[in-house]
C-alpha cells in the first residue's frame, strides 16, 4: 500500500485551507483600511476660520507700525493742496519716467 499519494493529497488540502484563511484575514484587514473619519460642516468652518486668522495675524506682524507723525504730515499736505501743485506733479512725472526707464527714448 502506498502512503505517499495519500499524504500528498492531505498536504494539498491543508495548504488550501491555510490559503483560504490567509485570504480571509487579508480581506478583513482591507475592510479595516476603508474606515474614514468625517468632520461636521461646523468643525470644518471653524478650522478654516482659525487658518484665516493665523494668516491675518502673520500679515499684521509683518507690517510696520503706523507712524502717526507721517500720517498727520500727509493729511496736512492733502488738505493744503500740495499734491495738486505743479512742482509736485513735475517731480512725480520725472520719477515715473525714471522708474519705468522711459528716459532717452
Amino acid at each position: 500500500m502506498r502512503l505517499t499519494p495519500i499524504s500528498e493529497k492531505i498536504t494539498a488540502e491543508i495548504r488550501k485551507v491555510e490559503n483560504a484563511r490567509k485570504v480571509d484575514t487579508t480581506q478583513k484587514t482591507k475592510g479595516l483600511r476603508t474606515d474614514k473619519s468625517e468632520f461636521s460642516s461646523n468643525a470644518q468652518r471653524l478650522s478654516d476660520t482659525k487658518a484665516n486668522a493665523d494668516i491675518v495675524q502673520a500679515q499684521v506682524v509683518g507690517e510696520p507700525e503706523i507712524r502717526e507723525d507721517r500720517v498727520a504730515e500727509v493729511k496736512q499736505k492733502i488738505e493744503s493742496g500740495y499734491y495738486d501743485s505743479p512742482e509736485f506733479l513735475d517731480k512725480l512725472a520725472d520719477k515715473i519716467i525714471k522708474d519705468f526707464g522711459l528716459t532717452g527714448q
